[in-house]
């Protein structure tokens, strides 16, 4: 992958327009929608009490799932099944697994005649994976399976590596704050299978080894195995012209199957497009997303280059549906999820409840959820599948076998087709990483705005490395690459412990002030606030730096590491910038040009201050305090706006201006805020 792209993609603070309450999105609805074990059961008499818990009815769901309640005097509850038996008494945090002591975050409690738990009462009591989608109100529930294949079993004579990999993996959840699950396997036996953190944290639902995550562009492989099951049958071949399926498709005839499964057919990936962001999310037709690119020029001569193409997935899951006569969701599920036992994978369709579990967010050390989908309801065959580490081993396993395709199809997929740069290749929905003294690697990440994925295979040593997130941009590509360096003995380092420290003197942060040059036409703006230093990249919001030593920082809202650099002459020259194990040297090339500030009477901000609504849930308010103005976006710290005319005001942390709009009374309706080419109205709410 294009190191520069990998980069700029994922260096993120929170993104402005989806850094938001998912609640805060929650559609007015009837109750809360169960599905217990897949299967949909109204919930009625749910509710969310004041701190935001979904409270259940425990008798319900105990009997569904086959325990015998029993309530007793002492205003205590038992649920007993087979060799099992719970404890629990309303108003108390304490529950009693078969005698063991749990405690939980919310106590149970009685509501007109009926005993109610929070759900980390069925996630950590009763061994339940669990969910919630706060913004269609949806519980899932489901009860753990039994793996039997044979390749679930742990490697029980590797018994220091596990303790190795756990530990890693431990200090990994503690320092830098992972939320996921991961699987290693070496040889077909297990050596870690576990979740971490949190699925939601609002609610307190942990993580499970079969926790359902959005997988992104790991869609793509399975995309492309369906394209390359329909050419093994003679179905279509890999070099049909794209307007054998699409004949009104412009420039289908110079662009190939091959073309789309490489990435080198020109077209504009329609991710990249400001259109976009903006699309309806009910109309889920791949159709839609086509459209926006269709009419534009390509960017090359297909064949001639590789360049990273969500459109050419979309067209490629378009192509399955027309040759199938199917839905891909049905095609997948009959040819590629169900032969493989997949069972808990599947296409995100709200409107048929097959949906992730986990929440998604962004952040690192802090986290905040975000609305994923608009992704997961445009991406089609490019990436809006969910599925669990578990599951994902399964389709690493039948990668070996001739189960899906023959062998000499398999071949096809993994054959290194296009270089992506002097490393890395590109197969049909996978990358090949070839290096010196290395084993060669056949790898796939997925990003959404709140997920990150990875599936990373050694054939040579036979170890698959599965490592899932619900935190956007997480780097799991170091994350494998020292699990890896674990399982084959390889140097590795623990992950840094991240501290900060106090700076006796804050004049120090004047000489790291300026503007550094990270790439062409992308600058990172380094800036004073006070006591606070803070790092904006071209395009995205300010973020603080929280400092390591002097000279060396690290951030909250994304897991990067600044180091300035002095010359010997003592005056700072440039920084560097570690970020998904790689480092980058940014050179200084200036001042930050600062915006003209002018003097305004401070009684006029009182006519700014309020709630402004720049969507559903996302809200700017705006505050005055001791004649200054400050602006604060949901999720986001408070920053001061500085006038630069009446009612047209600026940011110094991030490259942003906020207009303030009146009516012909001259009372302030609106506001515009302006940021990354964008102009965003806010409308003022009444209080």
């Amino acid at each position: 992958m294009n190191n520069l792209k990998r980069l700029t993609s994922l260096l993120l603070a929170l993104v402005l327009i989806f850094g938001l309450s998912i609640n805060a999105l929650a559609n007015a609805h009837s109750g809360i929608t169960l599905l217990l074990n897949g299967r949909k059961i109204s919930l009625d008499e749910a509710f969310l009490n004041e701190e935001n818990q979904v409270m259940v009815p425990l008798r319900m769901i105990g009997e569904e799932l086959g325990y015998e309640v029993i309530w007793n005097e002492d205003w205590s509850v038992t649920l007993s099944r087979e060799n099992n038996a719970i404890h629990l008494k309303i108003g108390e945090s304490k529950v009693l697994i078969n005698g063991e002591e749990l405690k939980l975050e919310f106590p149970p409690l009685l509501k007109e005649a009926k005993t109610y738990v929070p759900v980390e009462f069925f996630n950590r009591s009763m061994g339940l994976v669990a969910g919630w989608n706060g913004k269609h109100q949806i519980l899932k529930l489901s009860q753990w399976k039994d793996n039997e294949e044979y390749f679930f079993t742990m490697d029980e004579e590797n018994k220091d590596k596990q303790d190795e990999l756990v530990k890693y993996m431990e200090s990994l959840q503690k320092y830098h704050n992972f939320n996921g699950s991961l699987l290693v396997s070496k040889n077909g036996k297990i050596l870690l299978n576990e979740g971490y953190g949190f699925a939601d944290k609002e609610q307190k639902i942990k993580n499970t080894s079969q926790t359902t995550f959005a997988i992104g562009s790991i869609t793509k492989q399975f995309t492309a195995m369906a394209v390359m099951q329909l050419a093994e049958k003679g179905l279509l071949n890999v070099e049909d012209k794209l307007s054998k399926y699409l004949p009104d498709f412009p420039n289908g005839d110079l662009i190939t199957i091959h073309n789309l499964l490489t990435h080198t057919s020109g077209l504009v990936s329609y991710t990249n497009l400001n259109e976009f962001l903006k699309m309806d999310i009910s109309n889920r037709s791949p159709e839609a997303v086509i459209d926006l690119i269709k009419d534009l020029p390509l960017n090359f001569e297909p064949g001639k280059m590789f360049e990273y193409s969500n459109t050419n997935y979309v067209l490629l899951g378009m192509i399955v549906e027309k040759v199938s006569n199917i839905p891909l969701e049905k095609y997948l599920d009959g040819n590629i999820f169900k032969p493989l036992n997949m069972e808990s994978t599947g296409m995100y369709s709200i409107d048929k409840y097959h949906i992730q579990d986990a929440t998604p967010y962004v952040g690192f050390l802090e986290l905040h959820p975000v609305d994923d989908e608009l992704v997961l309801t445009q991406a089609f065959g490019a990436g809006n599948m969910y599925s669990t580490v578990e599951d994902l081993y399964r389709w690493d396993r039948a990668l070996k076998t001739e189960k899906l395709i023959s062998k000499e199809t398999l071949n096809k997929i993994f054959e290194k087709y296009i270089s992506i740069d002097e490393t890395n290749y590109y197969g049909y929905g996978w990358m090949i990483t070839e290096e010196v003294n290395s084993e060669s690697k056949a790898h796939h990440g997925g990003n959404t705005f709140g997920f990150t994925a990875n599936i990373a295979r050694y054939p040579e040593s036979d170890l698959t490395i599965i490592a899932l997130s619900n935190m956007g941009s997480y780097d799991l590509i170091s994350l494998t690459e020292d699990l890896r360096a674990i399982v084959l003995d390889k140097e590795y380092k623990m992950p840094e412990i991240l501290e900060k420290i106090e700076i006796d003197d804050l004049s120090l942060y004047d000489d790291y002030t300026g503007r550094y040059e990270l790439a062409n036409g992308i600058y990172i703006n380094i800036s004073r606030v006070d006591d606070k230093l803070f790092a904006q990249v071209t395009g995205q919001d300010a973020f603080q730096l929280l400092p390591l030593s002097e000279s060396r920082f690290f951030a909250q809202e994304v897991d990067i590491r600044i180091e300035f650099i002095k010359d010997e002459e003592g005056n700072v020259r440039k920084l560097t910038l570690k970020q998904l194990g790689m480092t980058h040297e940014c050179k200084k090339i200036g001042d930050i040009e600062e915006q003209k500030e002018v003097e305004l009477d401070p009684e006029i901000y009182n006519d700014y201050v309020g709630k402004y609504e720049l969507a559903p849930g996302i809200i700017i308010t705006i505050t005055t305090e001791e004649s200054r103005l400050y602006a604060q976006l949901t999720g986001q710290n408070k920053f001061e706006i500085f006038p630069s005319s009446q009612d047209e005001f600026f940011y110094k942390v991030v490259e942003a201006q906020i207009h303030f709009q009146r009516d012909e009374k001259g009372t302030v309706t609106h506001l515009i805020l302006y940021q990354g080419g964008q102009e965003i109205p806010s409308v003022k709410l009444n209080e």
